[in-house]
């Protein structure tokens, strides 16, 4: 079932869980991941990174923007999965989103290879 991910209103962000396999758990975002969104985003991630599961593999293929507040949220739950010997990625991700990932250089640590 979807989880908004904004306070108040229409969602600007939805996330469904997909499922999970040993380590990972697999989530598709649905929107935006900003300013408005990026909170409970990351609340969502941080509850979900485990030392059981300490991996994410989002799927991006809905996610239509993401600015420096997502890029954040992103950056922390890495750093928290990293802790508990995990990675988050993204998948399938937008050209839009690629963009912006190149731009900041951090292509590379979010849909580069799959969890280590």
């Amino acid at each position: 079932m979807p989880r908004p991910a904004a306070q108040g209103g229409l969602p600007q962000l939805t996330a469904s869980i997909k499922g999970s396999s040993g380590p990972v758990t697999r989530l598709g975002a649905n929107g935006e991941l900003d300013l408005a969104t990026a909170g409970a985003f990351g609340a969502l991630l941080a509850d979900m990174i485990t030392p059981d599961r300490p991996s994410v593999v989002i799927d991006a293929s809905r996610l239509r923007f993401c600015d420096s507040h997502g890029l954040a949220v992103l950056e922390m739950a890495d750093a928290l999965a990293g802790t508990c010997g995990g990675t988050v990625r993204l998948t399938r991700v937008r050209p839009l989103v690629t963009k912006i990932l190149k731009i900041t250089g951090l292509e590379e640590r979010f849909v580069g290879s799959a969890p280590r």
